[in-house]
């Protein structure tokens, strides 16, 4: 009797931890995203962004995917909705890199 209580606390502390790493594996992240500091930094057209953002690349915002996508990616002006902003306004604002 007193092995199996030891083998199920022990399975038990197994699962929890397997359970933990999962869980983190999973985690939903909290982006801290402040559309606010996009305002009139947004544009329709992508001659109007290169005008404006100087050094700064131009970058596909996809506000309801948080994320912006480089020229480079197949998603530049291409998702729905999205407008062209200067990279580090978008990431002043919170929005990270597509991996796509």
């Amino acid at each position: 009797m007193h092995r199996s209580i030891i083998t199920l606390m022990t399975l038990g502390l197994a699962v929890s931890t397997a359970q933990a790493a999962n869980t983190h594996k999973h985690a939903t992240h909290d982006y801290h995203v402040h559309p606010a500091m996009l305002r009139g930094k947004e544009f329709k057209a992508l001659a109007a962004a290169k005008a404006a953002c100087g050094t700064s690349p131009v970058v596909w915002l996809n506000p309801a995917g948080v994320v912006f996508h480089t020229s480079t990616s197949r998603w530049f002006g291409h998702t729905s909705t999205g407008t062209y902003t200067c990279r580090d306004t978008a990431k002043a604002a919170g929005y990270w890199q597509s991996k796509y």
